[in-house]
């Protein structure tokens, strides 16, 4: 499992430290990690999944994909949240209602 953590960093081209900053852990607990210093706990490896969007069941056993979505649709969703708790309260009650007028009519389509 070490070796698959390791991939899902390399893949997302991060650093251990930025690796390790997005989920609240220095660079040395990623690197112990990785080494096989040190086995990470369950609930640090659903923070992994769950912050860089990772298969749960691949990054446990290998099997299936390495990512729910691909990175790029990752980064857009990212890109978008930012954005959007960046606006004040009216301004993110007006995007939610344009996303879902946005929505209704690709279902039209």
């Amino acid at each position: 499992m070490v070796n698959r953590i390791k991939a899902v960093r390399e893949s997302l081209k991060l650093s251990q430290r930025e690796f390790g900053e997005k989920l609240g852990v220095s660079r040395d607990v990623i690197s112990n990690i990785e080494y096989g210093r040190v086995q990470p706990k369950e609930l640090f490896l659903k923070h992994i999944c769950q912050l860089y969007r990772v298969n749960e069941h691949w990054l446990k056993t290998g099997e299936g994909e390495m990512f729910d979505e691909s990175p790029e649709e990752t980064s857009k969703l990212d890109e978008a949240l930012s954005i959007f708790k960046s606006l004040r309260p009216e301004f993110q009650d007006y995007a939610l209602e344009q996303i879902k007028k946005l929505a209704e009519l690709q279902d039209k389509s």
